[in-house]
């Protein structure tokens, strides 16, 4: 795999001191928005995309599996990648603008997080989400997922990941199938590279357990190299835990408000 081109800008270290470095590692194109907020809040953002998404082409069975949409008891979406190709899709065999507020013949739709349901509500879909945590154990307490022997569920997802929610699942009664619709790509970076974005450590923002896992597999020993994290969900928080990271700011959940908001609160506990 190709070397990131340190002279890109979506891999950019400034030198300043003055202000709180944070290490983002979103995929380029989902990172702008939070980047200018965090130089807002006066952060030096220090720009290493971990993950790269990239849409798979559509299969004969994937577009079975859309095309009947409306055999399916409950459809989940896992990530907000998920919701905007998976929409994307749909919307070439069941235009988005005839959705009644239940979506085709009235399927239960589930989002793992708010960011994946924001992306699902903007297109007109009554999605739920879970109460509390935003992982597979809080969505397999939801009322639409408790009773499910017999009900036939799709869920959309990138290639892998976990398997807890599809084989409890079945273990219920349900007959549950996979829509994979993009894969995640990991660019190789140098010994060099991590260096250079670590020389400061920074603040990790994290927006994803793949993602720390992404870091985690090219720097083992992440949490010698950075002086906290900032975490979208209790799961997250737990892995890096779990690496030896000392200091985790928890944000609410994903969205950019919420992990603005945590930033905010690293800022104003390490001043």
């Amino acid at each position: 795999m190709n070397k990131p081109n340190l002279n890109s800008p979506n891999f950019n270290v400034s030198t300043s001191s003055l202000l709180l470095p944070v290490l983002v590692i979103r995929p380029s194109t989902q990172a702008a928005d939070i980047c200018n907020a965090l130089t807002a809040l006066d952060c030096e953002v220090i720009r290493h995309p971990m993950l790269e998404i990239k849409a798979l082409d559509e299969t004969p069975a994937i577009k079975s599996q859309f095309m009947n949409i409306d055999r399916y008891d409950v459809v989940i979406v896992i990530s907000s990648n998920a919701a905007e190709i998976g929409l994307s899709h749909l919307d070439q065999y069941w235009p988005l603008g005839q959705f009644n507020v239940s979506g085709p013949m009235g399927i239960d739709w589930v989002a793992i997080g708010p960011v994946t349901a924001r992306v699902m509500r903007e297109q007109g879909l009554d999605v739920k989400i879970p109460a509390s945590r935003f992982d597979s154990e809080s969505a397999l307490v939801m009322p639409e997922l408790t009773n499910v022997a017999g009900k036939k569920v799709l869920i959309w997802r990138g290639v892998g990941g976990r398997e807890k929610l599809a084989s409890t699942l079945r273990e219920r009664g349900a007959e549950v199938f996979y829509s994979e619709l993009y894969q995640r790509l990991v660019p190789d970076y140098s010994d060099q590279q991590w260096r250079q974005v670590l020389a400061q450590s920074p603040l990790l923002m994290v927006s994803s357990g793949q993602g720390l896992e992404a870091v985690v597999s090219q720097q083992p020993n992440i949490a010698d190299h950075i002086r906290g994290i900032i975490a979208p969900s209790q799961r997250v928080a737990d892995l890096a835990q779990s690496l030896g990271v000392a200091h985790i700011e928890m944000a609410d959940s994903a969205l950019d408000v919420d992990m603005l908001a945590a930033v905010k609160r690293w800022q104003d506990k390490n001043q």
